[in-house]
């Protein structure tokens, strides 16, 4: 169940991360901005900016309603000011087109990175109908893109740990039950005694699984040793040397060895605690 909800969380986070932030909508604004400016700019406040149009892949076009003059230092100056302010990694190609023939009579290319000058800023070009063409030429990865691709691969390493986890908690309860308990990475059968460890089966001995059942009573706790010495072995009638008790917790440690928050520790003198 939790990794079902893991994945719809997983997809709501991947598709709202994959979300470039110069996305078309972005683009179609900034070059509607440039526009108007340069409306602005040839002294005309009230014509409007026609749909932008999109011809090729990273190629847009700035249409006009009317007429009007293009200063190319203002052309220059404003367009690199808006696409900086977007992108300032990629490279870009602008070209003014008369409508009616569709020539080029002006362009330049820019790059963050040119120390060339834009040449003929100074000559103005007289008014006419103008569409205003811009071409991403170069194209830099933006860095909210890394970040979103780092954040969805970590999404996915913690989805595919959560999966994995279920897996391996279903096939567990599916071979032996439900009737378990956590200690630290094992899970523990009291009946009839055993211990599940990453899909491996463990088998404890009689002794080991009183042994680890008492000390479990009482996590984190000593149990002094005449406790255990009586329930693991006098209370069926058997006497032993305090040594067989040493003996039978050396091999239960060597059981619980793979996890190492896992731990039996000796009180001297006193008894063994279990650390979880």
């Amino acid at each position: 169940m939790l990794g079902k909800r893991f994945v719809f969380l997983f997809l709501f986070l991947g598709f709202s991360c994959a979300q470039p932030q110069d996305d078309e909508k972005h683009r179609i604004v900034l070059f509607r901005t440039i526009g108007h400016r340069l409306l602005l700019a040839s002294g005309d406040s009230t014509s409007r900016i026609l749909p932008i149009q999109k011809t090729n892949p990273g190629t847009y076009r700035i249409r006009f309603e009317n007429s009007f003059e293009i200063m190319p230092d203002s052309l220059a100056n404003i367009t690199i000011e808006n696409l900086k302010s977007t992108n300032p990694e990629n490279e870009y190609r602008v070209s003014v087109f008369t409508c009616q023939k569709t020539e080029m009579v002006y362009g330049f290319e820019w790059s963050p990175k040119s120390t060339d000058d834009i040449t003929c800023l100074g000559r103005k070009l007289p008014d006419n109908c103008y569409i205003v063409e811009i071409e991403v030429i170069a194209s830099s990865i933006n860095p909210n893109i890394l970040w979103s691709i780092a954040v969805l691969i970590l999404l996915g390493i913690i989805f595919y740990i959560i999966i994995k986890k279920d897996k391996k908690t279903t096939i567990i309860e599916e071979e032996h039950g439900v009737d378990f308990q956590k200690i630290g990475a094992f899970n523990y059968f009291q009946q009839p005694g055993f211990l599940v460890l990453e899909l491996q089966k463990i088998e404890l001995s009689e002794k080991e699984n009183k042994l680890l059942n008492i000390l479990l009573s009482k996590p984190n706790e000593t149990v002094a040793r005449e406790h255990l010495l009586k329930e693991i072995w006098e209370n069926d009638g058997v006497f032993v040397i305090s040594r067989n008790l040493d003996v039978l917790v050396s091999k239960l440690r060597k059981k619980l060895i793979a996890d190492p928050t896992v731990k039996i520790t000796n009180s001297h003198g006193k008894g063994y605690k279990l650390e979880v």
